[in-house]
C-alpha cells in the first residue's frame, strides 16, 4: 500500500489494516490475522507524520528447545516523512537527536506503509523466546527434551577440548 505524499491532509486520518499482503507470512508465522492501526498526518508543506500500532500473535520456536511459542506482540512506531534532502555534507560526525532516529528522506513523493509494516513486524520480534523461564533445553548428547524425559547419559563427554583437564583433576 503506497500513499501519495499530495494527498496526505493536515485533517489526521486512521485506518485500520488486517492481513494482507504487507505481513511477512512466509518468514513470520501468525497465530491469527495481525492488525496495524495507522493515524497520519499532513505537518508541514514537506512533512509528514505517521504513528501506529501492530499488534499480532506470532508463533516462535523456544532458543532451547525448539517447542513452537505462541508470543502475543503489539508494537507501537512513529515515523516523519520528509521530501526535503538530508543535509549532511561535510560533516565527519553528528550527534543524533530523537527526531532524526524516525526521520524518513523520501526519493520520491511516495510513503510505502507496507514496507513500514513489514519492518516493524521484524523490530517486535524477541531476540531470545522461551517456552518458560526454567526451560531446560535439550541434552547436547542424546537430544533429550529435557522438559519432558529424563535424560539417561553419563553426562561425560569425550567431545569436549575440556575433556582432558577432568582427567587430570581425577589423578590428583
Amino acid at each position: 500500500m503506497k500513499l501519495a505524499f499530495t494527498e496526505i491532509s493536515q485533517k489526521p486520518s486512521s485506518f485500520t489494516l488486517t492481513g494482507g499482503d504487507w505481513f511477512p507470512a512466509d518468514e513470520v508465522a501468525c497465530a491469527s490475522p495481525p492488525k496495524a492501526e495507522l493515524r497520519i498526518r499532513r505537518n508541514t508543506d514537506r512533512t509528514v507524520a505517521l504513528l501506529g500500532t501492530l499488534k499480532f500473535t506470532a508463533i516462535l520456536a523456544c532458543d532451547r528447545c525448539g517447542t513452537p511459542v505462541e508470543c502475543p506482540l503489539q508494537e507501537e512506531f512513529e515515523y516523519l516523512f520528509t521530501l526535503e534532502e538530508q543535509d549532511n555534507a561535510g560533516l565527519v560526525e553528528v550527534e543524533c537527536r530523537d527526531e532524526d532516529c524516525i526521520t524518513v528522506y523520501l526519493q520520491e513523493p511516495l510513503i510505502d506503509v507496507s514496507e513500514i509494516l513489514r519492518e516493524q513486524v521484524f523490530l517486535a520480534i524477541p531476540v531470545k523466546t522461551l517456552c518458560k523461564d526454567d526451560c531446560r533445553g535439550l541434552c547436547p548428547a542424546c537430544g533429550a527434551l529435557l522438559k519432558n524425559e529424563r535424560c539417561n547419559c553419563t553426562g561425560e563427554s569425550t567431545t569436549s577440548p575440556f575433556a582432558v583437564l577432568e582427567k587430570l583433576r581425577k589423578r590428583k
